[in-house]
């Protein structure tokens, strides 16, 4: 059964995050709402979701009862329909104006008792509170994509959000069956800060003429993770990449290090390199795989990246005091592994 306080729910945003977090919480017993920008076409975005949950009963996934429920779900592209919702998760861009504003503009026609939490990967809670009153009732709430299959989300609250607010959200968490990692807002967006780590050690290494990023990537995909280093940009934006980066090093002593990738993706920025959406970032899209070889040094390299990760692994988990069992499983759900960094 679901929390009493949190039964209707509210989506902003129909990009991949907005729609996978949508279709993701149609799998429980929620009303749902999803407020879409008034530039998408809500009509197709209607008939999208008609044609999704009815192969989802003909194929058995839900039954009648169900597919009635779900037939109910609102989308729409007015905020005003989220006038009585329990709990409004905003999946907007990563843009500190567009999201201040979006709540800002809630604020004003929201109950007083409705939970406001932000999917932001990179800007901390407390940039976009709207209103002093409402700062009890604010809190981060960082899904990965593709949502249905990372069972993680980086649940951080802000020095204003009361207890009632934390239990309530981690009731609902447990009740939509996500793992979830509590979180400050100093050590907000924790995994990501992690691999920023790696990432940073990666760029570094091609900066200096020792291999290509298309070595690096194969090096990495061979020894790491599922994906490489600047293929993992490309699909995210470097835009997003960007000012993510930024937002994680505001407050960093040592932010001088990573001067010399934020310049680089400053450039593609502004050349329009934006990455798999433009077609043209670290890589041209489309684009055939083409296997570059070992490459001198490839293994001293894994080495030197191996030790990088597992220090910053070991440095956020003792700054975070998050077990080291929940890092693992939080760490293996985010980068698609087999084992955590702290299993042999």
């Amino acid at each position: 059964m679901n929390n009493p306080g949190i039964q209707k729910v509210g989506i902003v945003g129909e990009g991949k995050m907005g729609s996978g977090l949508l279709y993701y919480l149609t799998g429980f017993d929620l009303y749902l709402t999803w407020s879409c920008s008034r530039a998408a076409d809500i009509d197709k975005i209607r008939k999208q979701f008609g044609k999704r949950i009815n192969r989802s009963m003909e194929s058995g996934i839900i039954d009648e009862n169900k597919h009635q429920a779900l037939l109910k779900t609102t989308i729409t592209s007015e905020l005003s329909d989220l006038i009585d919702c329990d709990l409004i998760i905003e999946a907007i861009p990563e843009d500190v104006k567009l999201k201040r504003s979006l709540f800002a503009n809630l604020d004003l026609m929201v109950n007083r008792g409705c939970i406001f939490a932000s999917n932001s990967s990179s800007i901390k809670p407390s940039l976009l509170s709207p209103s002093v009153q409402r700062q009890e009732k604010f809190a981060g709430l960082h899904f990965f994509y593709p949502v249905a299959l990372k069972n993680i989300v980086e649940f951080t609250v802000t020095p204003g959000t009361s207890p009632v607010t934390i239990s309530a959200i981690e009731s609902f968490l447990g009740d939509i069956q996500r793992f979830y990692l509590t979180l400050d807002e100093k050590n907000s967006f924790i995994l990501n800060k992690i691999f920023l780590d790696f990432q940073l050690a990666a760029f570094q290494i091609v900066n200096q003429g020792l291999c290509s990023f298309r070595q690096m990537d194969e090096l990495v995909k061979k020894d790491f993770f599922p994906f490489g280093v600047f293929d993992f940009m490309d699909s995210v934006g470097t835009d997003t990449m960007l000012a993510s980066i930024q937002n994680y090093i505001a407050d960093y002593p040592h932010k001088s290090w990573f001067e010399p990738l934020v310049l680089q993706l400053q450039e593609m920025v502004k050349h329009g390199k934006l990455g798999m959406k433009t077609g043209e970032g670290f890589y041209h899209y489309p684009s055939e795989s083409i296997s570059m070889g070992e490459f001198q040094d490839s293994a001293s390299i894994s080495e030197h990246l191996r030790q990088t990760w597992f220090s910053s692994v070991k440095r956020f988990t003792a700054q975070s005091h998050i077990p080291i069992g929940e890092i693992n499983f939080a760490v293996k759900e985010y980068l698609g592994l087999l084992k955590g960094p702290f299993e042999s």
